[in-house]
Order: C-alpha cells, then structure tokens, then sequence
C-alpha cells in the first residue's frame, strides 16, 4: 500500500508526514489517496474477514488490513500493537464519553420503504446515530488519530504528540473533542462568538480548548493561520486537509457493503447527503475498492443530496460535464451544452434537462471501462485548477431545517463527483418541504434517532421514486446520522476559554 497524488502523478510512502501532495498549489490543493495491493486484501478475503465479522470485533479491527496505519504498523512489525492500540482508543472513548467504537447496525425498513413507494425488501439503511458522539464524523478522526499514533510508535516512545485544530461548527468539533480527549491530545477547536453555551460547555469538559474567534469569516482566517503558524494538524473530516480522514470514515461503508455480500443483496442504489463532502468521498471510495476486489459485482449508483439554498457541488457536477463535452470525451445534447455555458444554475439545468441528464450518465458509466483514460485526462485537469471548478457559493446562505448540509464549498467535491460519474449517478436538490417531509418519515416509520441533516439522502431518494430513476426491485442504501442537538449539564470549563480577534492574537494561545 502506498499515498499518490491522482494529479501529479507522485507516489508517497505510508511513513510521510506530508497530509496532502506537496506540490499542491494556489489552484488547488492535491489530495493524496491510498493505492492498495490487490493481494494484500484478497488474502483476507472472504475467510479471515468473515470470520473476525462473526466474532464481533470492531471494524477498525475486522478491515484492519484495508488501513494504512496498520499496514505501517506492520511493515515495521508493530501489527499486534496497532490493534491493541485501537482497541485501547476505543475503551479510552468509552470512559470519556459513555461509548467507545460500535459496528452500527444496518436496518432493513421495510415500513418507510412502503411509506415512500418501495417494495418491502428494498430500503436499507446504516444507523450511524449509534457511533461514537453519534455521528460517522468520529469514524473519520479515528483514522487520523490511528495514523498520527503509528508514526509516533515508529519513531519511538519519546515522539512528541502533536498540537490539533478544528473548526467548530456542530459535531465535527464534539467527535474531535472526544477523539483528542480520548487519546490524550491537545485540540484547539476555532468558534464564532456566537456559538451556545452548550457546545462550549461539552468541547470544554471533553479537554478541548477553545478559541472564540469572531464571526464565521474571521474564524476560518485565523484557524488557517493558526496551523500555518505553529504547524497544527488539521483535525477534520475532509481528505483534502488530511488523507487519513478518509479511511477512517471507510469502515462505515465496508460493514455495510460487507453486510449486503454477506446476506447476498448488494445495493443498486446509494444517496448519501453532502456538506462538505468527506463522508460521501469515503463511503464511495470503499465503493470503489469493493469493486477492485470484486467483493460487489458492480458499483451502486452514486447520488448526492444537497438543498435549494446551497448546492455548490451539484454546480461543480455540471462544470466538470461541461468539461468533459467540450473535450468530446462525451457528447451532450446541444439543449444541455448550451445551458451549460456561461453562468448556468445546476437547479434550472436539472429541472429542465433530467431525462437527457439522466442518459448521459448512464451512458458514461456504461463507457467508462473503454473511455476511462479520457476521462481520468479531464478529471487530472480539473484537479490541477480544482478551485475553479469547485468554487465557494455564490449567494447568501439561507437558514434550513438541514443545517449539516449547508457547507459552502465541497471539499473532497472532485473525488465525489469521479464517485457519481463512474456509477452513474446524479447530484440531487431538494427543497425545505422535501427536507422536513422525509426528517418526519424518518421518525414515524422508523426508531432511528436522527435529526434533519442526517435523513437528508430520504429527501433525495423521494426524489429519485418520483422522477422514475429507481427501477422496481432495486436496492436501495441510505446513510442516517447525527443526534441533533447535544446536551451538558456540566459549567464551562473558564481556563479552557481564548479570544483572538485578529493574527496577532494567536501569539497567545499555546502552541
């Protein structure tokens, strides 16, 4: 197994410290991605898999081969210590928090299935509510805290453990407290002035410290200059800021997958919402390498789901197709290629063009084995100048009842977009109703404790029965997470509290 950069074409060694492609640049960051050996992960397929899934154990552990911390870990002979040490993590969470890792169980919901026009038998869904902070997001830093401890293993027991920082907008911030409590690293977690006092509270007491750092603007300028200025790591959710982000989060997708093959029902049909993109970039990179090693016979149908008043990666989708017309490594109808020049909106596009879109990317999908080497000639492109295709939104972000799913900027967006053009799937966009009618299926028809964001992908699968893009008898998967609100009866923890206002002020905190 080994880091490369799909850009540049550069290989890295698992032992890098480098969290993307050095050679990114102001167009652009180059995300590094894992390339895995076949023969590694078939020589634990389906045997040695199986029987650690019948056991019990935790996933980090059952796919503990498909992680490059632990094939570190064991090329430098250190594989029993990487799973005692995630074991570990996980019993360290558990004392902090009240629960450690969990295989969150996969629900086959068979009265919504009914309630939105779905055979019985068809509707599955991953319960991720049941996580660590109830949310998959705790899944994405494990992987990097899994990451960061092998190095600090391999380079001896005095390796110094190294600062993090994380935005805090909800529950990326409560997961990274938890994680970074639970293994004993110093975080400092950026807010607005205005964050609650509940939030403050929870992040204090879990051992975080933090900074209160203005409105949102001036929180995202001093967090980046934080990490440029004292070298932190960015303790995200997103692969464009840390690679390792992605393959924790991974192993929600393997259970899942692994389930369907267990059970002999692998899903045609997957919608997953989308804020910043990280969890669809790692649910459909497991896709992709299910497929590698034919554990799947074929990719599900990759579709996102974004709303109404704010769907920047759908507008990426249409600049990359737009891309790949003018390219002739696809042919557009000439309705579809004239929309698409020159300030187009992807809502009006989808609206007035689903069924053309519709074929186009099945037809993609279909050529991709025969075309891909054009494709991937596009998509290198597209990676070398990403910020013009994956650009901030344009317009003022409204409220909505789907708070989660509001990011401004896809940040693994270009790895998710591959995701939907290879298996032939769509961005979606669903209004406020849709958002709040599927949030209100969700709890009438099953027992899942999610909140609006995390049942956004019912919203687009609706969308989806009610257009006629899922075909009678297809499998359908679904993604709930998060818990709404969280709670702490705790004070706050006052020492643990900074302010900085502008870049000079970080010279107070303690780096």
């Amino acid at each position: 197994m080994r880091l490369y950069c799909p850009v540049c074409g550069e290989a890295y060694p698992l032992e890098t410290e480098e969290l993307c492609c050095p050679e990114s640049t102001d167009k652009g960051v180059h995300p590094l991605i894992k390339q895995e050996e076949g023969e590694e992960l078939e020589r634990v397929f389906p045997a040695i898999l199986t029987k650690r899934w019948n056991d019990g154990k935790i996933s980090f552990s059952v796919f503990r081969e498909f992680m490059a911390s632990y094939q570190l870990a064991n090329a430098h002979g250190k594989a029993s210590w990487w799973v005692d040490r995630v074991i570990a993590l996980s019993n360290a969470c558990e004392r902090l928090t009240g629960r450690g890792f969990v295989r969150t169980p996969e629900v086959q919901a068979d009265e919504l299935a009914q309630a939105v026009d779905l055979p019985a038998g068809s509707l599955f869904i991953k319960n991720e509510t049941l996580q660590l902070t109830g949310s998959h997001k705790s899944r994405h830093l494990a992987g990097v805290i899994m990451h960061l401890e092998t190095l600090r293993e391999i380079e001896g027991e005095a390796a110094e453990k190294k600062t993090l920082a994380t935005i805090g907008f909800g529950s990326t911030a409560i997961a990274a407290a938890a994680l970074a409590g639970a293994a004993g690293y110093k975080l400092y977690v950026f807010l607005p002035d205005s964050a609650d006092s509940q939030t403050v509270a929870l992040l204090t007491n879990l051992g975080a410290t933090v900074v209160k750092a203005g409105d949102k603007e001036s929180v995202h300028t001093l967090y980046s200059a934080a990490l440029k200025k004292f070298g932190w790591i960015p303790f995200t959710t997103c692969g464009r800021d840390i690679w390792s982000a992605v393959e924790g989060a991974e192993t929600l997708e393997y259970e899942f997958l692994f389930n369907q093959y267990l059970s002999d029902a692998p899903l045609d049909v997957q919608v997953v919402q989308v804020g910043c993109g990280g969890m669809a970039n790692a649910v459909s990179s497991a896709n992709a390498l299910f497929k590698r090693l034919d554990i799947i016979r074929k990719l599900p149908r990759f579709y996102t789901c974004q709303t109404t008043g704010c769907y920047p990666l759908a507008q990426s989708y249409f600049s990359v197709l737009r891309e790949m017309g003018r390219d002739g490594v696809i042919t557009l109808s000439p309705e579809l290629a004239m929309q698409l020049e020159g300030d187009f909106d992807a809502q009006t596009v989808l609206e007035n063009n689903l069924g053309q879109i519709k074929m186009t990317a099945g037809l993609i999908a279909e050529m991709y084995p025969k075309i891909k080497d054009d494709i991937e000639t596009v998509l290198k492109r597209v990676g070398e100048n990403r910020n013009d295709f994956f650009k901030p939104w344009a317009n003022e972000i409204p409220n909505s009842i789907a708070t989660g799913i509001l990011d401004d900027t896809t940040y693994d967006g270009l790895e998710v977009v591959r995701a939907m053009l290879i298996s032939g799937g769509l961005p979606l966009i669903v209004d406020e109703d849709s958002l709040q009618k599927a949030f209100e299926l969700a709890k009438a028809h099953t027992a899942i404790d999610t909140y609006a964001s995390g049942s956004a992908g019912l919203a687009g699968l609706r969308f989806l029965i009610k257009n006629k893009l899922v075909q009678q008898g297809e499998r359908c998967g679904l993604l709930f997470t998060g818990v709404g609100e969280h709670k702490c009866d705790l004070p706050i923890v006052a020492e643990r509290v900074r302010t900085a206002s502008t870049v000079d002020d970080l010279s107070k905190l303690n780096g």
